[in-house]
C-alpha cells in the first residue's frame, strides 16, 4: 500500500489537476493507496509523524508537490524511524529541485508515477542537517534534502514563497524565471558578512564581506542554480558553495556565470566538500532550509546524515 501526501494548493493551483490524473491512473492500475491533504503550513510534518507513528513495518509513502512539502515531510519523521520509508515524489511546485537532483521528470506525471510504482526503494540518499542554538532560531535543529543557504540564496529562497511574481510566472509555466528575478532585485539591497568556517573540524577560516554560503545536499537549489555543479545527495558528503570579497558591482556579473555553474572562473568563489561544517558570522542573517525559514542567526552548524533515507527511483 501506498500513502500519498497530496499538496493540492502547490504549483499555483496546478497540483490539483495533477492529482486528478493521478488518482484515475491509480484507479486503472488498481493501486491500493491512502490518501492524506496537508490543510496549513507544518500539517504535512504533523502528518507524516502520524504515518510514523503506525506498524513497525516499511511505509511507501509518496509526496505529491515541492520542495516546501517535502521538506515538511522530512522533518515530520522522526529520525529513528526514517530508515523504515521509501519516498517517492511526483513533483508540482515551481522549483522542483529535490526532483531535479534525484533525475525524476519534473513535468510528465505519469512518468513520474511509473517510477514510484516500479522501484523497489532500495537507493539511498543523504539528508543534510542544520543547527544552532542562536535565539533568533525558529528550531534548535532542522533537515534538509537539497541545500541550508545563508545569507542571499536564504533570502530569496524564503521571499519566494510569498512572492505575486512566482504565482502569474507559475501559470505562464516559466517559474524559475521568479528565482532569477527576486535574486536580481535582492542584489540592490545587499548587505554581507565576516564569517569564520571550519570543516570536519579544522582549523577557522576567515571570509570577508560574505554574500552568501549555500550547504549543498543536491547540486541545484532555486529552481535549477547550479550552487555545486558536483554536489552528489548519495556521496556521504555535502558541498558548500561561498561567496565572499565581491564588489557590489560586480555581482550583477558573476549571478550569470553563476546559472552557468562556471563559478570556479572567479575566486571569489569557494567550493569544497565536507561532513561537518560550523560557521560563526560577525552579524546575523537569515538561514533557510529547502527555502523554508530556519530563523536569523550568527551560529549555525552543518552536518549530513549518510544514507539516510531510501527513495522509490
Amino acid at each position: 500500500m501506498y500513502h500519498f501526501i497530496v499538496n493540492i494548493h502547490g504549483g499555483s493551483g496546478k497540483a490539483f489537476v495533477q492529482w486528478n490524473k493521478i488518482r484515475a491512473m491509480l484507479k486503472e492500475r488498481g493501486v491500493e493507496y491512502v490518501t492524506h491533504v496537508p490543510q496549513r503550513p507544518g500539517h504535512a510534518s504533523q502528518i507524516a509523524a502520524r504515518i510514523a507513528g503506525e506498524g513497525d513495518g516499511d511505509v511507501n509513502l509518496v509526496i505529491l508537490g515541492g520542495d516546501g512539502t517535502i521538506n515538511e515531510v522530512l522533518n515530520g519523521i522522526p529520525q529513528d524511524k526514517l530508515c523504515r520509508f521509501r519516498l517517492g515524489l511526483i513533483p508540482t511546485g515551481s522549483g522542483n529541485d529535490f526532483s531535479r537532483g534525484l533525475g525524476l521528470p519534473r513535468h510528465n506525471p505519469r512518468k513520474a508515477l511509473d517510477i514510484v510504482l516500479s522501484s523497489d526503494g532500495s537507493r539511498r540518499i543523504d539528508l543534510g542537517v542544520v543547527e544552532s542554538d542562536d535565539p533568533g532560531a525558529r528550531f534548535p535543529r532542522r533537515l534538509f534534502g537539497i541545500s541550508a543557504g545563508f545569507g542571499l540564496d536564504a533570502l530569496v529562497g524564503t521571499s519566494i514563497n510569498k512572492s505575486k511574481i512566482k504565482v502569474v510566472l507559475n501559470r505562464l509555466r516559466m517559474g524559475k524565471l521568479s528565482y532569477a528575478l527576486l535574486t536580481i532585485k535582492s542584489l540592490f539591497s545587499l548587505k554581507t558578512h565576516d564569517v569564520s568556517v571550519s570543516f570536519d573540524g579544522g582549523d577557522p577560516i576567515e571570509f570577508r564581506r560574505v554574500i552568501f554560503c549555500a550547504a549543498m545536499n543536491f547540486r541545484a537549489e532555486g529552481g535549477g542554480v547550479p550552487m555545486a555543479p558536483d554536489a552528489r545527495g548519495d556521496d556521504g558528503k555535502l558541498s558548500v558553495c561561498l561567496v565572499s570579497g565581491v564588489p557590489k558591482f560586480l555581482t550583477f556579473f558573476m549571478f550569470p556565470v553563476l546559472l552557468l555553474g562556471k563559478q570556479r572562473i572567479f575566486k571569489s568563489f569557494y567550493l569544497r566538500d565536507f561532513e561537518s561544517m560550523r560557521l560563526v558570522s560577525s552579524t546575523p542573517a537569515i538561514v533557510a532550509t529547502d527555502g523554508e525559514s530556519f530563523g536569523f542567526v550568527r551560529n549555525v552548524r552543518y552536518t549530513v546524515i549518510k544514507g539516510a533515507v531510501r527513495v522509490l527511483i
